[in-house]
């Protein structure tokens, strides 16, 4: 989940401190980009997949988005990013029965339009929470980018 690497990469900072090593707490999305070439070795054909990206992680990162249409382009796919907001999980806050309302309603205002408009079998979600905030309100689930990713690497 985007959200818990990126807690990670700053923690690792404040804990460990001048201790830490040399070491990254990357995404797997940063990761592969490091990992893949950068020129396309296959064209880029078929339908799209689209991309919805974790709210914390597209806020933190602004070029997630980018870097996963990169890497599905590698492997010769085209990944279009599905501009929304939060999908209302918020960490915890969806699951808390005080705010089961208040996440279904922030839900409506961008990830429920998408999804009815998208072909949901298309659609890729980065976090753990928003993929089960899809299941719940939606009836079915999306994947993440890197299920997707094996499905066309066969």
């Amino acid at each position: 989940d985007p959200a818990l690497v990126l807690c990670y990469r700053d923690e690792y900072k404040l804990a460990l401190g001048e201790q830490r090593g040399d070491f990254h707490v990357l995404l797997v999305n940063e990761w592969l980009a490091q990992e893949i070439n950068a020129r396309l070795s296959v064209k880029v054909s078929g339908e799209p997949w689209y991309f919805f990206g974790h709210c914390t992680e597209v806020t933190a990162l602004p070029g997630a988005p980018a870097q996963w249409a990169a890497i599905f382009a590698h492997f010769g796919a085209k990944l279009e990013n599905v501009s929304v907001g939060c999908c209302g999980m918020a960490g915890t806050y969806g699951h808390e029965v005080t705010n089961h309302q208040n996440s279904l309603g922030i839900y409506e205002l961008s990830w429920h339009q998408a999804m009815q408009r998208l072909p949901r079998n298309r659609c890729l979600a980065t976090g753990y929470s928003c993929r089960s905030q899809v299941k719940r309100i939606e009836g079915t689930g999306v994947r993440h980018p890197l299920q997707a990713l094996l499905e066309i690497m066969g």
